[in-house]
């Protein structure tokens, strides 16, 4: 049933959802890598879809880490309600970040997870979520995202690459995660 949602969302919606089907396995684990996860105390998800990357995350959490998951498309957020009680998913714009922060009570995360389309997105929207990610972050806070490979050679892909690289002290590039579809990188980056 989740898989058909995500696709049925995807059509009604291909701009927010951006893709055809949940993120793989090695694409969730990929995610997570490196991002010091085991040890804080406050993350939050963007765009967890179906919730793949979210129970890699969930896996990975230490006990009483604060973890909160920003769904925009209500139809998802409603599937992620039903399939996962125990955790805390608000229905909003990852642009609301530093509310959601305060309505939680979170002063720093020390990691922010995407799985938002960036490729997907203008100009001003790329600039306006990041500069809020950017704001939450703890100091060597960590922000990761995925892009698709064919998503990378998109004028939008190009920019949001260019942006990071601009943004954060530190940008790693994952190698391709050839098991995921479509394949994907992951960029890793250190505030």
């Amino acid at each position: 049933m989740t898989k058909q949602l995500f696709f049925k969302r995807f059509l009604a919606n291909p701009g927010l959802i951006g893709a055809l089907c949940p993120s793989s396995p090695a694409l969730c684990r990929e995610m997570i890598v490196g991002i010091n996860i085991e040890c804080a105390e406050a993350v939050i998800e963007l765009g967890p879809g179906t919730g793949a990357i979210t129970d890699e995350i969930l896996t990975s959490l230490r006990f009483g880490a604060k973890f909160i998951a920003v769904e925009l498309d209500h139809k998802m957020y409603e599937d992620l309600k039903k399939t996962r009680p125990h955790v805390h998913i608000v229905n909003d714009s990852a642009e609301n970040l530093p509310e959601i922060m305060k309505n939680a009570e979170v002063k720093h995360l020390n990691a922010v997870i995407s799985g938002l389309p960036w490729a997907a997105f203008p100009a001003k929207l790329q600039k306006a979520i990041l500069g809020t990610i950017i704001e939450s972050l703890a100091p060597d806070g960590y922000f990761t995202t995925f892009a698709y490979l064919q998503g990378l050679l998109l004028p939008a892909g190009q920019r949001f690459r260019k942006l990071l690289k601009n943004s954060f002290r530190e940008v790693n590039v994952s190698r391709v995660v050839w098991q995921n579809v479509p394949p994907a990188i992951v960029y890793r980056c250190r505030k």
